[in-house]
């Protein structure tokens, strides 16, 4: 059901930008930037270091000639509708979402591209504006350059130059703006009705479409406020014994932009007032908390406002035959495809952004009011889920779209058919992009003066080697995995286990008892032949003997010539795993079908011999599991993150929730 002439809605979703405009000109005086060639003129730019990229989960700089690419290759496919659901800047500030909308105005005069923007975690960081900044764009001579605001405390402290770092520069273009900030630079793009929208309402407005004029005032920032407290949502949702109750902005909008389309864009941000939040004070940024690990689980609780208004248009969608598509930052569902218990047990409680994962009540709560489809963004993944709600009947399906910031870079195209819950998704792949290598130079500064003074975290300097943006995003993930995700989030067992082991001692590993240990093995590792085994004296001689032989059958009867196994190591496993659970299919271009298939082979192999197979996941956890089972259980999540429904081009029956790769 491809076919162009039964298309009857088209648009285009392009989640997490984290916009930084490279070329930005902070006030004299402060931070000129550092000259580079751009279409073959010389600018100062201003970004930020390699290092600050490849221990982050988005690119701060190539992502600018991304997004560019992404908007080019949408023109060429004749969209006309681009949405930005949520981090379309990195912080919400003034100079990097003034670029922005630079951008988005050029685009949408020359080519008469209507956008819709909603916020996310990034934008803003907090409901109020805060002062801020970075450590680390990149200055002179490959040392680091601090630009904070100026009444940030790194610049009221006045700190010196080190061998690191220059002194801060100080400019107010760098703070954090808050809603109302952000408002006044981004309203014309979805924020406030237009003349060539066919219908827009608010969750404050009421329903407009009875209205022969509409008064434009009921649309301002100060209409558009809602109560939070401290233990939920206030107003006249308050419960007797809430606290520290203020009133913020919400963002929420529905426009028609064309005849009988429906984009529910929703503010989703949820910023929960402290403990000690002064009432006293209603704008102070400290008085509340971020909200990117809040998502649709304290939505249900902090904005029942939202719930609420979400199910009224849905039914006045359906009752009036229009066409709803809703988006907003923050996934509705399960984007680790039921993987959650396990990573808790290997990884431990709160890590893997396991906070982000709506609970199953919660998406059964979104899924009944009735939306139908949804796009999200946020965790940088690619990825489908539907779930059926239990009491309705309903289906919600939600769409993950990837990054054009990080692995695997891409947005996602919806059409919708004139038959009834017919959805078409193709992901778009951001292979080539023009210029992508541009500030290249400037990174060959940087990491020459890293490897002068002896830096110990040095990222590889390889990644300038990069002939692609897709390849050059790739060794973004195996940079990230080596020098962030390994040591912050992987237990201190595994990481050494997997520094030391191949695909072949991990096989034999799994031929094992549960209370094998680490150092009992390491004489035989890495490689090792019979040769070795046989002339070592460890009593344990037998033992490793007769997993080898064991390990070497189920690869050869897995069609497999063993040594075949010794082809990667645990370094390359922990980058395979990140490729699988932020890509999904996405990744399978990067990853053989052979790798693959010895990742299930190993899957199992752990599963066959792991003695908790049968028991309740709550009976063990991460203190007490042993490195066998630990490792089971990353073949376990690896398989999960690789068993998910088709994403990079299917059709979707919405009622059904069929889903068919196209």
């Amino acid at each position: 059901m491809n076919s162009s002439d039964n298309v009857m809605y088209e648009v285009a979703f392009m989640p997490d930008v984290h916009f930084h405009d490279l070329f930005a000109q902070f006030e004299p005086g402060t931070f000129d930037g550092l000259p580079v060639t751009y279409n073959g003129e010389e600018k100062q730019a201003v970004i930020r270091t390699m290092e600050a990229q490849l221990t982050s989960t988005r690119l701060f700089n190539e992502n600018y000639f991304a997004f560019l690419a992404a908007l080019d290759d949408a023109i060429e496919r004749g969209i006309k509708y681009i949405a930005l659901p949520g981090d379309f800047s990195d912080d919400g500030q003034p100079a990097h979402v003034s670029g922005l909308m630079e951008i988005l105005n050029q685009y949408r005069d020359e080519h008469g591209i209507s956008f819709f923007l909603t916020p996310g975690n990034h934008d803003p960081g907090r409901p109020f504006e805060a002062e801020a900044g970075k450590s680390n764009y990149l200055g002179e001579a490959g040392k680091r350059q601090p630009v904070y605001s100026k009444q940030h405390p790194r610049c009221l402290e006045k700190i010196n130059a080190s061998q690191m770092s220059e002194a801060p520069a100080c400019t107010d273009e760098v703070k954090e703006l808050g809603y109302n900030g952000l408002f006044d630079l981004i309203g014309d793009f979805g924020l406030k009705p237009n003349v060539s929208y066919h219908y827009y309402e608010t969750p404050f407005s009421g329903d407009q479409s009875a209205q022969t004029e509409i008064d434009e005032d009921i649309f301002d920032p100060d209409k558009r406020l809602y109560e939070i407290c401290h233990e939920g949502t206030g107003g006249s949702y308050r419960q007797p014994g809430y606290t520290h109750c203020l009133e913020i902005m919400d963002m929420s909008y529905l426009v028609e932009p064309v005849d009988g389309l429906w984009l529910l864009a929703l503010d989703t941000n949820v910023y929960i007032p402290q403990a000690y939040a002064d009432t006293s004070n209603p704008t102070d940024p400290s008085n509340f908390s971020g909200s990117g690990n809040n998502g649709y689980n304290k939505v249900i609780t902090h904005k029942e406002h939202l719930i609420e208004w979400m199910t009224d248009v849905a039914k006045r969608a359906e009752e009036m035959d229009k066409t709803l598509i809703s988006f907003s930052h923050f996934p509705t569902a399960d984007f680790y495809n039921g993987a959650g218990p396990i990573i808790e047990n290997v990884w431990g409680e709160n890590e893997f952004q396991m906070i982000r994962l709506p609970s199953v009540s919660t998406t059964q709560t979104v899924a009944r009011t009735g939306i139908g489809l949804h796009i999200a963004g946020h965790m940088h993944m690619n990825g489908i889920e539907i779930v059926k709600d239990s009491v309705s009947g309903r289906t919600l399906t939600n769409i993950q779209v990837p990054s054009v910031a990080a692995y695997v870079p891409a947005y996602k195209i919806v059409r919708m058919y004139e038959e009834s819950g017919q959805a078409e998704v193709e992901t778009v792949t951001l292979d080539n992009v023009p210029d992508f290598d541009t500030l290249f130079p400037l990174y060959e500064t940087e990491w020459s003066f890293l490897d002068s003074i002896g830096y110990d975290r040095i990222w590889n300097r390889d990644i300038l080697n990069s002939r692609s943006y897709l390849e050059f995003t790739d060794w973004h993930i195996r940079e990230l995995s080596r020098l962030r995700f390994l040591p912050r989030e992987w237990p201190e067992e595994l990481r050494h286990a997997l520094r030391k082991m191949t695909g072949r001692d991990l096989l034999i590993f799994s031929q094992l008892s549960d209370s094998t240990r680490l150092e009992t093995i390491e004489p035989f590792i890495t490689g090792s032949d019979f040769t070795t085994v046989e002339s070592n004296s460890s009593t344990f001689n037998d033992t490793w003997k007769q997993a080898v032989q064991k390990a070497e059958t189920m690869a050869n009867n897995a069609g497999f010539s063993f040594l075949d196994l010794n082809e990667w190591n645990g370094n390359d496993l922990s980058t395979d795993f990140y490729r699988i659970r932020n890509a999904g299919d996405l990744a399978l271009n990067d990853i053989s079908n052979e790798r693959m298939n010895q990742y299930a082979l190993l899957a199992d192999a752990y599963a066959e011999t792991s003695d908790h197979t049968d028991q309740p996941h709550q009976l063990w956890d991460a203190k007490s599991l042993s490195l066998r089972q630990k490792l089971a259980g990353v073949f376990e999540v690896m398989a999960l993150f690789a068993d998910r429904l088709p994403s990079v081009h299917i059709q979707i029956d919405l009622n059904s929730g069929e889903v068919t790769s196209l």
